[in-house]
């Protein structure tokens, strides 16, 4: 007598087979056809298909046995392939058909566990967010229409560098609509203030999902406003929008994620905040370093989610001491000294990007006060300098070559470029100084808001409920 469960488990394993065969298919394609595409696609399209075929493999032993296994691969082939041709759409029209696709098909895997309410939730949350980005994606379509009688890529940036050559002065409104439309739909398809809420609950998903939408799907608006960045910074307003929401939904997801104890919703607002910092990075007009930005999160990413699991077998890590003002002024000097040799070396004036370059050698600081927090000896000092030229060096390789793909543009808001950089400063300086901020009563207030999101996880549960109610289970 047969055994139903076995056979299940096998057509799941075959399924699952036959994903991981189309996965690696589609990475021989890509590799095989990116000649034939711009540079942007060459980078994206392996990168996309190499992330699939592992996040298969991973599902294969993941979900083996599942009742439900083969309709999840089905349905994860379906949302690769969908990201795989809003990458390869060489028109708007595609692009915006490929990117409701793999809305279409997410929204059936965060739907895998339907019998738990809070997997359903979240699910119908992004449904609903999700609508509102297709909204701005069609409104662009009707505008980009009119404005330019063509959805080609290649027509539209053609039109693109004359506007750019006539000055602003001479931008057409219809235009500017047009660009802040695509921001929007950048910005809500890549969770941003206030539409976040939806990537944190979605853990309930199986973690090949998770790796796949964290490491992939949700650098779609990303990719929209990177492929579109000669149309897209015609417009100040849209710039702006990018730079605020960007730099706001970056700090206000670093500070909820130094909360939480979960590893999955500590790693999904880390997804938001580095979103939310790809965006500043649009905004300001580094459209290179937004790239690699894509990249480098997207292979991180993908490992921290696959690997999540060795987290419960890891030994805590001992509470570091605080940071000696020694330890402190030593790094900002050689972090600034680093980076602007290594610019100089590279050739990459500081003055284009004031902004980034000023994160990154914040970010370079505070290795080094990491570092150097025992002490500032002759052997700390060597060992921390030699991997921070290393890391500086390799950053300005990285900004240089990405720049050959990705043209930057030139951002003159000086202004919001320093309030962005202070506002950065002080929290990097609170992250520092956590141990102590955690012991005063206005950290330990900011902890427990903080550790509930500020509470617009719930409003958003709230509103979501008001609009689709959950069906009463018996």
């Amino acid at each position: 007598m047969s055994n139903p469960g076995a056979n299940t488990a096998s057509k799941g394993s075959g399924a699952a087979a036959a994903g991981e065969v189309y996965a690696g298919a589609c990475f021989l394609a890509a590799a095989g056809s990116a000649v034939l595409c711009d540079r942007l696609t060459a980078v994206l399209l392996p990168l996309t298909t190499l992330l699939f075929y592992v996040v298969c493999r991973y599902a294969r032993r993941y979900l083996q046995g599942d009742p439900g296994q083969a309709r999840f691969t089905a349905w994860l082939c379906v949302t690769g392939s969908c990201v795989c041709g809003l990458i390869l759409a060489q028109n708007l029209l595609l692009l915006a058909l490929a990117w409701s696709a793999t809305s279409l098909g997410l929204n059936q895997l965060l739907e895998f566990y339907r019998e738990r309410p809070g997997a359903l939730l979240a699910a119908r949350k992004k449904f609903l967010i999700s609508r509102l980005g297709d909204a701005s994606l069609v409104g662009a379509l009707a505008s980009t229409w009119r404005s330019f009688h063509t959805w080609d890529f290649r027509q539209i940036l053609a039109a693109a560098d004359q506007l750019r050559a006539a000055g602003p002065e001479h931008l057409p409104t219809s235009v500017s609509a047009v660009c802040v439309l695509l921001t929007v739909a950048a910005l809500l398809k890549s969770a941003q203030f206030p539409f976040h809420s939806w990537l944190p609950d979605t853990m309930e998903t199986p973690t090949p999902v998770s790796a796949l939408m964290h490491a992939g799907i949700i650098n779609a608006g990303g990719i929209l406003v990177i492929k579109l960045s000669p149309l897209i910074s015609l417009s100040h307003g849209a710039m702006l929008i990018l730079t605020l929401f960007g730099a706001f939904t970056a700090l206000f997801a670093s500070v909820i994620m130094w909360t939480q104890t979960s590893v999955k919703r500590c790693l999904a607002f880390s997804t938001v905040g580095q979103m939310g910092f790809m965006m500043l990075e649009c905004g300001l007009g580094a459209f290179h370093l937004a790239l690699l930005h894509l990249v480098a999160h997207s292979f991180y990413k993908a490992h921290a989610f696959l690997s999540s699991g060795s987290v419960v077998s890891a030994r805590p890590r001992p509470q570091s001491n605080p940071l000696s003002a020694t330890a402190v002024l030593a790094g900002l000097c050689w972090s600034g000294a680093i980076t602007l040799a290594a610019s100089t070396v590279f050739g990459t004036s500081l003055t284009d990007q004031p902004l980034l370059s000023g994160v990154f050698a914040l970010a370079l600081a505070q290795m080094l006060w990491t570092v150097w927090s025992p002490g500032t000896g002759v052997w700390l000092m060597v060992f921390g300098l030699l991997p921070g030229a290393f890391f500086a060096t390799a950053y300005f390789s990285l900004e240089r070559a990405a720049s050959f793909i990705v043209r930057p543009v030139g951002w003159n808001h000086t202004g919001i470029s320093l309030i962005v950089f202070a506002v950065f400063s002080l929290a990097l300086a609170a992250q520092v100084q956590l141990t102590q901020l955690s012991r005063t009563r206005f950290g330990t207030r900011l902890y427990v808001h903080a550790r509930n999101g500020f509470y617009f996880n719930t409003l958003a549960n709230q509103l979501t409920l008001a609009i689709w109610p959950q069906e009463k289970t018996q």
